[in-house]
């Protein structure tokens, strides 16, 4: 019996073993990749960089052609960025939003007048950072009833660019009337 046992217990030990140095190999690998991706962002390809395919190729240019055409007519820059679980850790999510607004200069330097939409499917979170020049007159707040109200209700049904182009639409609406 107690050779069973500790055949028994020999194996699970050795199971045991194999799945956390299986899972650690997956979790180093994992941060190997997030760690790259910050640290060599690809370079932006337009207004509109959909690294988790929310979007077709027509709905990418929709959304680029308003962007580019409110930002003749206000020198406001507006970026929208998707990126799934790969890139980055949950907890994490927000702080590469913002890197991502810096490393790629979203807004006019002397105004600061930038604002980047990240947004993650699979971690279901979105966030909107906007540069100082836009947060004097378009507060947190503000920002917050956008995304409860423009965003969320489409991607609550699965559309993401119905409510990317709802948002943005308010966004702009907000700015052309401050």
């Amino acid at each position: 019996m107690r050779t069973l046992l500790f055949t028994l217990l020999f194996c699970f030990s050795i199971i045991t073993a194999f799945a956390q140095n299986t899972d650690s190999s997956l979790v180093s690998t994992n941060r190997q990749f997030h760690f790259s991706f910050w640290d060599s962002l690809p370079a932006p390809k337009g207004w509109v960089n959909d690294y988790e395919s929310l979007f077709t190729k027509e709905e990418v240019n929709q959304l680029d052609s308003i962007i580019s055409d409110f930002k003749k007519q206000t020198t406001i820059e507006i970026a929208i960025v998707t990126f799934d679980t790969s890139a980055t850790p949950k907890e994490r999510f927000e702080e590469l939003t913002f890197h991502i607004a810096h490393t790629w200069g979203i807004g006019e330097k002397d105004k600061d007048n930038g604002i980047l939409i990240g947004i993650s499917k699979g971690y279901r979170k979105m966030r909107i950072d906007n540069g100082l020049g836009i947060s004097s007159f378009f507060s947190d707040e503000e920002t917050k009833n956008i995304i409860d109200k423009n965003f969320i209700p489409s991607f609550k049904k699965g559309n993401y660019f119905e409510g990317t182009l709802n948002g943005l639409n308010a966004i702009i609406h907000k700015l052309k009337t401050h």
